[in-house]
């Protein structure tokens, strides 16, 4: 289970500052001359935040002489000391005071005091504030010896601001009303309730769980955290996925998930839908992986030692994917059904070797040399064969073995896949359903195919155009359907539902982001990373999004001089990268990629289905936008 700490997310102060920042951009960033926005001594733990920041060109300084007079400052929760605040309005720089309204009132507070004759004392480490900016005459008391800085023979008032460890500043507390009993002692206990409620709730949490994912970088909370359990940090979503995508997270029963006070609350949801997706991930994977080799071994019937050499192959590739759409079949059917019985498994294995299948063939379209990591079946044969004779014949009949064994091992795996479901479901009264449906992704991806491979053709050899929208068609008749949509509606139909057309367009959408995903990682991410080549898309011809936008641009010559050409150079592959990033399309498909995921959120949240569902349909939405293959 997934446990989200109560209060988390970004404090009000943080917000309010945040809110600031960007309603002065906008208005700046209207304008013929936008002044540059310094942002001076903000206190941002959050990653996120700072790189979107910086990605608008505003910057953050601790330093007044790196501001120029034309510039805007907008200070932080904080607020300002009286002599920046002189510097600012001495040198006629425009400025914004982006403190928290706690502080407002606190320093209001502290100045009324000190007038009436009081001495300042802060109990504690004080982590949330910037004392120097409430008042340079202070004194800090974090333990028993520190009481003698205290007077006393003057009023104290006393601030406990240390949110994390209030009990044992408490006891400090009572140490120093019983010590200066003599004195007037006005007590200001903990400034921010909001930031406090966090922090305990927080603290609470890590009593009741395995292990805690705390995002931020508090590190006093941490150690606090970790005082009752395991406790891991992360600043940024990549690396937790990361470290989740290695992790074994079944070993913990309970998870809690928790921030710092600068994390957005959207954030944090995200993390939460991400380890959603994951934890059902890594269950369902581990059942594949555990129950593959005996479906494997299904296909083996006495056969001729030769026909056996191919299923050897066939089975060797079948077992390393990355079981995406099995799970996908367990979620739909989970969702249909609401059992975790594991009725799904033979379905979820069919689809696998229908996948394993359609690789094979498309390895053989493509003359991809790699799938997966490992040869594939064409190059086997070419390996085992080619250098056994110097013949010119013997070579070109070698090439023609291994794509028409290549082709019948396909073919195999096709047929294998429907007799498993037939056989596994015969009894079962969704079998037709199932069956029929399983035949009509076959057909799409078949069709989408046929499109895949006949437009680049067409396009550039007869000069037929390709638009947008002849790209799209191929994402969802030859990915959308078999990756995304046509596994989770099989799921559906054997957990006793009819197709949920609302469900399906989601799905749909879902589906067009993966292959866009594909389209980015095909050419922007290392073969090594991949498992498979990364110029093969380059060298097919192959018409994607990011091949649609640059056709409209005047890169388009630049472009086709290396698009489509066979053996390319590191220095080709850097060119065209470049072509795609300068002309815009690397970003307008980036953008492309962005809208899809806010739209397909939004929908998600429309679904009559169980929460849960939704939740870690949300995290594969995140886990494709942040894959790396």
């Amino acid at each position: 289970m997934v446990y989200l700490a109560k209060n988390c997310g970004t404090c009000k102060g943080k917000t309010n500052l945040l809110g600031l920042i960007y309603e002065i951009y906008e208005k700046e960033i209207k304008k013929d001359n936008p002044k540059k926005i310094c942002l001076y001594k903000v206190n941002l733990n959050n990653d996120l935040v700072i790189k979107e920041l910086k990605e608008l060109g505003i910057i953050c300084t601790d330093d007044l002489s790196e501001v120029k007079a034309d510039d805007i400052v907008i200070s932080g929760t904080n607020g300002l000391l009286k002599e920046e605040e002189n510097f600012l309005t001495l040198n006629n720089i425009e400025y914004y005071k982006g403190t928290c309204e706690i502080i407002v009132k606190l320093k209001e507070e502290v100045d009324n005091y000190l007038n009436d004759g009081y001495q300042i004392v802060f109990v504690g480490n004080c982590k949330t504030i910037n004392l120097e900016n409430i008042t340079a005459d202070f004194i800090r008391v974090n333990n028993s010896d520190d009481l003698v800085k205290i007077d006393n023979t003057k009023n104290i008032y006393l601030i406990n601001n240390d949110s994390i460890n209030k009990s044992e500043d408490n006891n400090l507390i009572t140490l120093i009303k019983n010590t200066f009993k003599d004195i007037k002692i006005v007590i200001n206990d903990c400034i921010c309730k909001n930031l406090f409620n966090m922090y305990k709730e927080t603290v609470l949490l890590s009593e009741k769980v395995d292990v805690m994912f705390f995002i931020g970088k508090n590190d006093c909370l941490c150690e606090e955290i970790n005082k009752h359990t395991l406790v891991y940090n992360f600043n940024d979503i990549l690396d937790f996925y990361k470290f989740i995508k290695k992790e074994d997270l079944k070993k913990y029963l309970n998870i809690g998930l928790c921030s710092d006070n600068d994390v957005p609350i959207k954030e944090v949801y995200n993390y939460k839908y991400l380890l959603e997706f994951f934890l059902f991930y890594q269950d369902k994977l581990q059942t594949f992986i555990n129950k593959q080799g005996k479906i494997n071994n299904k296909l083996y019937r006495n056969d001729h030692e030769l026909i056996t050499e191919v299923i050897d192959d066939f089975c060797d590739l079948n077992q390393d994917g990355k079981y995406i759409r099995a799970t996908l079949i367990a979620l739909g059917y989970l969702a249909s059904s609401k059992s975790d019985t594991e009725e799904f498994l033979d379905l979820a294995y069919a689809y696998e070797m229908f996948q394993t299948s359609v690789l094979i063939h498309d390895d053989i379209i493509d003359n991809a040399k790699l799938r997966r990591g490992k040869d594939t079946i064409p190059r086997r044969i070419c390996k085992k064969y080619l250098n056994l004779k110097n013949d010119k014949e013997f070579y070109n009949d070698c090439l023609v073995l291994a794509n028409s064994l290549g082709i019948c091992t396909g073919d195999l795996g096709f047929y294998e896949a429907n007799n498993i479901i037939i056989e596994s479901y015969k009894n079962h009264p969704a079998l037709p359903s199932v069956l029929k449906y399983f035949n009509d992704i076959v057909i799409s991806t078949i069709k989408g195919e046929i499109l895949d491979v006949y437009l680049p053709f067409k396009n550039r050899y007869l000069n037929n155009s390709v638009n947008e929208d002849d790209i799209l068609n191929i994402y969802e008749l030859k990915t959308a359907l078999y990756t995304i949509v046509g596994p989770f509606n099989l799921g559906y139909l054997l957990g006793g539902h009819e197709i949920n057309e609302q469900i399906s367009q989601v799905l749909n959408k879902i589906g067009i982001a993966f292959q866009l995903k594909d389209d980015l990682l095909g050419i922007f991410q290392d073969s090594q990373v991949l498992g498979k080549s990364n110029v093969s898309d380059i060298e097919e011809y192959k018409q994607t999004i990011l091949y649609a936008y640059v056709m409209n641009t005047p890169y388009q010559q630049q472009f086709l001089k290396i698009y489509g050409k066979k053996h390319l150079t590191e220095n080709d592959i850097a060119t065209l990268k470049n072509i795609l990033i300068t002309s815009g399309a690397y970003e307008y498909a980036n953008n492309y990629l962005n809208n899809l995921y806010i739209d397909i959120i939004n929908m998600l949240d429309e679904l009559d289905i169980d929460n849960l569902v939704v939740d870690i349909l949300k995290g594969l939405m995140i886990y494709i936008n942040i894959r790396e293959k």
